[in-house]
């Protein structure tokens, strides 16, 4: 073993070239062979590019104490080698038993459910970079207060996460297969929005999140849902997580292979009876800049989703994990973290097409047909950049090695993290306090404003803790401070609001 805990990079060579033939042998297995194949990934093994060094973190509800049994499994089928699989709990210790909230989910999203979803996100995000460490950031709902049915599904504490992670350098490269429909979010955009400090933490870290779409073609899957897909929004609706423009959003294709793994031509859009690859328009998030140059193709001044796809025989939550995976083998390439991808995607990468390793999806729509009958129309893929597509899916042999060139170009890390940096500080300092000099015996009026609507937040003045409020349903505290009871001295003092992802600091002179 070399002093990475790895094999020598040989040793690792011998390996993959071992499991490459393997898997060649198991195409029909998911995700397997055929994503290999697809995506070219062999080509970056043979040049040392297999994840060695780089750490894949996987947002998940609920733990699975089997998820070593299981990877085992997939290793033996395969011939790839043990990944190191380490499990944290960014919210806290799990609870005895499942959140009241969750189990009323049944079999779409209960505890014991995750197991299921663990696996697949490890299995696809391990395919790709066998050597790759993997981290399960587990984190339930309900850790606060018992949260409305979205926030059962997607528990803002996954943003949570986010932020230790990003805080703590866990990982290079975040995935989230899980979501919820912008419409069934009680306090609308307020709720969704609030949840922005996790992504730019990761953005300001350098650190790219992928996200599926979503599985129900145009129409998304309903929190009180009896299951995957059986109950739906009855128009077209969006995911909110991957529609943030700090994320690159993940659709569905269906590799488009021979039985030997050759290509047929290119993948057609991932569409079947009652299920579908999630793409649209947000109706929350603006038309973030980078996809101006798509604006004559969208016509929207909103968030276009996918970015790109990747196979989804087992839905989109296979679709992100794989891309993770790529995203590490380039993370490994470029010695380092290579930002949140979108901007460089989308000036040069895409335009570039296959040259970049940029392959078209051009055949398949996500228009979803509703249990009364009822067709919700969809977005058909078409030649070069599309709302159902994106643009497309990937080559990874010249995608890796251009995603790195481009980002190194334009100094887009760098950049990116900055404006990262900038947003995040504006959010922290939505905060006032009127007036800002209070005279002896008075008060001041202090508001912050972006927290998650019907949540806790604790005030600190100098430190100390001096109270804990409600959000209201737009997620604004008020709060008032009277010095004179606190026994502050005269002179300047500090104000912090502290909720489950956002602080915000304000400073006020007592008389």
């Amino acid at each position: 073993m070399s002093g990475r805990g790895l094999p020598s990079e040989h040793n690792q060579l011998q390996v993959l070239a071992a499991a490459f033939t393997k898997l060649q042998k198991r195409q029909t297995l998911v995700p397997g062979g055929q994503d290999i194949d697809d995506y070219n990934i062999g080509a970056l093994w043979r040049r040392g590019l297999d994840g060695a060094g780089t750490t894949i973190a996987v947002l998940e509800g609920w733990n699975d104490p089997a998820i070593a049994r299981q990877v085992a499994k997939f290793d033996k089928a395969t011939g790839l080698p043990t990944p190191s699989i380490t499990t944290i709990y960014p919210a806290g210790p799990l609870p005895k038993k499942c959140p009241p909230g969750m189990t009323a989910l049944g079999t779409y999203g209960a505890c014991p459910d995750w197991a299921g979803e663990i696996q697949l996100d490890v299995e696809a995000a391990h395919l790709i970079a066998p050597y790759a460490r993997i981290v399960i950031a587990v984190t339930p709902a309900d850790t606060e207060v018992t949260e409305d049915a979205a926030s059962q599904v997607a528990p803002p504490e996954m943003m949570k996460s986010v932020e230790y992670i990003a805080a703590h350098h866990l990982a290079n490269v975040i995935s989230i297969s899980d979501g919820n429909g912008e419409s069934s979010y009680s306090h609308g955009a307020a709720e969704i929005l609030a949840q922005d400090p996790g992504e730019l933490a990761a953005a300001a870290a350098g650190i790219p999140i992928v996200a599926g779409t979503g599985d129900c073609g145009v129409v998304q899957n309903l929190p009180v849902a009896n299951g995957q897909c059986e109950d739906t929004s009855t128009f077209a609706d969006s995911a909110a997580w991957d529609d943030s423009p700090w994320v690159t959003a993940v659709g569905g294709t269906i590799p488009n292979l021979t039985p030997s793994g050759a290509h047929r031509g290119p993948d057609p859009l991932w569409t079947q009876p009652h299920f579908g690859t999630g793409a649209g328009l947000s109706k929350v998030f603006r038309r973030p800049a980078y996809q101006d140059g798509v604006a004559n193709i969208t016509h929207s001044q909103w968030r276009s989703m996918p970015d790109l796809t990747m196979d989804s025989r087992y839905g989109t939550s296979e679709s992100g994990p794989l891309l993770a995976g790529v995203l590490a083998l380039a993370t490994q390439e470029n010695n380092g973290n290579v930002g949140p991808i979108n901007p460089v995607l989308y000036a040069t990468l895409g335009p570039a097409g296959a040259r970049d390793g940029i392959i078209d999806v051009t055949s398949g729509n996500n228009s979803s047909t509703l249990a009364d009958g009822k067709v919700v129309k969809g977005y058909a893929a078409a030649k070069g950049f599309d709302v159902a597509s994106g643009w497309g899916t990937i080559d990874a042999a010249r995608f890796v090695p251009s995603l790195v060139a481009a980002t190194k170009a334009a100094a887009q890390d760098a950049r990116v993290r900055r404006q990262a940096q900038s947003d995040l500080k504006a959010l922290e300092t939505r905060i006032s306090v009127s007036p800002s000099t209070v005279p002896a015996g008075g008060s001041c009026r202090v508001r912050g404003l972006g927290f998650l609507p019907d949540h806790p937040v604790r005030v600190y003045v100098d430190g100390h803790r001096v109270a804990r409020v409600m959000a209201n349903g737009a997620g604004t505290v008020n709060y008032v401070v009277r010095p004179g009871r606190l026994d502050l001295t005269a002179g300047q003092h500090q104000i912090v609001l502290t909720g489950m992802l956002l602080t915000q600091t304000a400073r006020f002179r007592s008389g």
